[in-house]
């Protein structure tokens, strides 16, 4: 193996190690519920869940799961849940 590769793959391995370099904007998944799969998504501070329960509240259990596996990575700019 090349040193070059060894000296990123030792980069990453600390980036990993510092989760607080990381600021997410956007971005689009797909969450596996009890019931459904639901396309979730984040941008620019607007969470958007393709559930109904989102649909008349605008929150649910899927973007507040995310809020908390992603907790420290979000922009600034995004507008927590109710009740994380």
């Amino acid at each position: 193996m090349d040193s070059s590769i060894i000296g990123k793959i030792d980069k990453a391995r600390r980036y990993a190690e510092e989760p607080e370099r990381v600021s997410l904007t956007s971005f689009r998944g797909s969450f596996h519920g009890d019931h459904n799969t639901y396309e979730v998504s984040f941008d620019s501070g607007v969470w958007n869940c393709q559930c109904h329960f989102f649909d008349t509240r605008g929150v649910c259990s899927h973007t507040m799961a995310l809020q908390r596996i992603l907790e420290g990575m979000l922009d600034q700019a995004e507008k927590p849940a109710a009740a994380v």
